[in-house]
């Protein structure tokens, strides 16, 4: 059968009472029938790794005509390291996800298991415990998601590497802005997310899982910070039920990176930069024929140093 994809749900400018897609309002996005899909597996690396966190379904396809209308899968690249790493003291990462949210908002499917990987990763890339802030579910309030930004922003200085992550509803407002979604509805401004962050002045990483995701860039990439996103401003984003996950994260942290399929250059070693390109290729394959909102396309801005992992940050 051809994939089924969710659009996040809360991603729609209408309200929370608006009828969503996403696993409790009964939509469901898909690709085409049967009998217009091909089965193109998306590839994984054939060298041996430890079993993932996340085993994504293997049968997974691309849609027919990806190929001709994105060019070749991504090869082999040429991605610089930093000259510095920074030691496991000095890396803090706030990742905040949610799928629980209350009534009468719609749940997500992937929020907190997004937000909940990313932990996995870090763990597992020897970051320290006491410095990975996980927010799940009840615990994103308005507050205390404000709270956790300036937390990660006053640790932000030369020789350090923060991270955030966001996965959940996002919100626009006017047209013009975007907010995220906090369970009691006290929306954080991108503005706000965008000021806080810049006040720190070491290596960071935003990275944003929901629709209209690149609308959260700002100014914040440079070549000290580097921002990814779901998709572009003006698209919507998907989640795949049976990962449980994101199209974005499943492709990035657990089929690209935790399953090696990103490793183009087959050295046994998926850079940031293998994954980045893995994944935004990949989720514009699979999400391509979506209707009616369309493929999402990822973006990755700012910092170019993208030959690291999360095992050597850069500082």
């Amino acid at each position: 059968m051809g994939l089924v994809l969710a659009l996040l749900a809360g991603c729609s400018a209408a309200g929370p009472t608006a009828p969503v897609a996403g696993p409790t309002s009964g939509r469901r996005l898909s690709t085409p029938s049967p009998s217009s899909t091909t089965a193109v597996p998306v590839p994984t690396s054939s060298r041996p790794t430890p079993a993932p966190a996340v085993r994504l379904d293997p049968a997974v396809a691309i849609v027919p005509g990806a190929v001709r209308s994105l060019g070749a899968p991504p090869g082999a690249g040429v991605d610089v390291r930093p000259p510095r790493t920074a030691p496991p003291a000095q890396r803090f990462a706030v990742l905040v996800g949610i799928t629980d949210y209350r009534p009468p908002t719609h749940d997500t499917t992937a929020g907190a298991a997004d937000a909940r990987l990313w932990r996995t990763q870090l763990l597992a890339a020897g970051w320290l415990p006491q410095n990975v802030h996980l927010l799940v579910d009840g615990q994103v309030t308005g507050r205390g998601l404000r709270a956790e930004l300036a937390w990660l922003a006053a640790r932000s200085r030369p020789g350090t590497f923060t991270l955030f992550h966001y996965s959940g509803h996002v919100k626009q407002r006017g047209g013009r802005r975007e907010v995220l979604w906090p369970v009691d509805r006290d929306f954080v401004d991108d503005r706000v997310v965008e000021a806080v962050l810049a006040r720190g002045t070491g290596r960071l990483w935003v990275d944003v899982a929901g629709c209209e995701a690149g609308s959260f860039a700002g100014r914040l990439p440079s070549a000290r910070v580097l921002f990814t996103g779901a998709s572009t401003g003006a698209q919507k984003a998907y989640e795949y039920p049976p990962w449980g996950l994101s199209v974005w994260t499943g492709l990035l942290l657990a089929r690209g990176m935790d399953d090696g399929g990103a490793d183009a250059d087959g050295d046994g070693r998926v850079t940031i930069g293998e994954g980045l390109r893995y994944a935004t290729w990949y989720a514009q394959a699979i999400t391509l024929t979506q209707r009616p909102y369309g493929r999402q396309t990822p973006v990755a801005l700012g910092d170019p140093q993208r030959g690291w992992t999360l095992a050597d940050p850069p500082a």
